[in-house]
């Protein structure tokens, strides 16, 4: 009976829930797991699972799909503990979050790999994924897409990748980066897995898909306008190379913590505030988002301390 009440709750009150539930009805499975109501899986739990479910000579079309199955099942799963209230909204958040960082992780290896199938070697080639948004911030919802920027780094006596079909870094980097965000947000016969938006990345929608290491300190650190300082108050280095997200954080940290000046920085966000207001307008007084005094003004004013006084704090 209780199983019937929450089938019923979902078909009623949660249209998400219901599609993902008609698509694939084994989910319900999870739900007559004696520890389905217990903490929500972890990272590392995440991890593990995909590490017995992706094998590493497993072709990316089939990885895409497993993955696809892997991230629907989970986020149902959190989706019907919200919906249950039995976690809180930094709880889903955290649980949203965790399922599209190791799927991330895990197609990012994938790619590689059929890359260097391909085309072999960079040497000294690193890569990693900083989430920006949302996922930067670990605020995802079910619905959220993906904010993110890709950096890459290689020997600088580097000239071309070792394979059969050799290619110059910046091509290699960015063809992996290219079929990266395809594996992500391309429809397969198990749906969609996240939409991806890059415009946060330097120079937005003008610049590379992939940026060099070099390139993005300089940007960072020379012409990043307010609003792009603002944004980087929620990267968050996810996935690939281990010592290239510990360097992406340290240039980070350093950007954030510049010494700026307050009036400057207060006019520009004021500005882009104002801007906003009259591009993205709420829709009612209900739309807690966008509405004066809402969420994203409460980010704004979060955001914009951060700037001013991260220098002596």
């Amino acid at each position: 009976p209780g199983l019937l009440d929450l089938i019923a709750q979902i078909l009623g009150t949660a249209p998400r829930l219901a599609h993902g539930l008609s698509r694939q009805p084994r989910i319900l499975e999870a739900v007559l797991d004696p520890s389905f109501f217990g903490p929500l899986p972890t990272r590392e739990f995440l991890l593990q699972s995909l590490q017995h479910l992706l094998p590493a000579d497993l072709p990316l079309d089939e990885a895409m799909d497993r993955l696809r199955v892997f991230a629907r099942e989970q986020k149902f799963r959190v989706g019907v503990r919200v919906l249950s209230e039995t976690v809180s909204a930094e709880e889903a958040g955290s649980g949203f979050t965790n399922i599209a960082d190791c799927t991330l992780s895990a197609l990012l290896s994938a790619v590689q790999s059929d890359i260097q199938r391909q085309h072999g070697y960079i040497e000294g080639g690193r890569i990693a994924i900083i989430a920006m948004g949302k996922l930067g911030g670990r605020e995802m919802t079910s619905g959220s897409d993906l904010d993110l920027i890709v950096v890459y780094d290689h020997a600088k006596d580097a000239t071309q990748s070792d394979g059969n079909r050799p290619l110059a870094p910046a091509p290699y980097f960015t063809k992996l980066t290219q079929r990266l965000i395809t594996a992500v947000s391309a429809p397969t016969a198990e749906g969609e897995l996240y939409e991806v938006d890059m415009r946060l990345r330097p120079s937005g929608s003008k610049g590379p898909v992939a940026v060099s290491l070099s390139s993005f300190k300089a940007y960072q650190a020379e012409s990043a306008w307010t609003w792009e300082k603002l944004a980087l108050t929620r990267a968050r280095p996810v996935a690939g190379d281990v010592s290239l997200c510990l360097e992406l954080e340290t240039i980070k940290r350093d950007v954030l913590a510049a010494k700026r000046d307050e009036t400057t920085t207060r006019d520009d966000v004021t500005t882009m505030r104002g801007l906003m207001l009259k591009e993205h307008k709420a829709f009612s007084p209900w739309d807690i988002k966008r509405v004066r005094g809402g969420l994203v003004e409460a980010e704004f004013i979060a955001q914009y301390l951060q700037l001013i006084h991260a220098h002596n704090h």
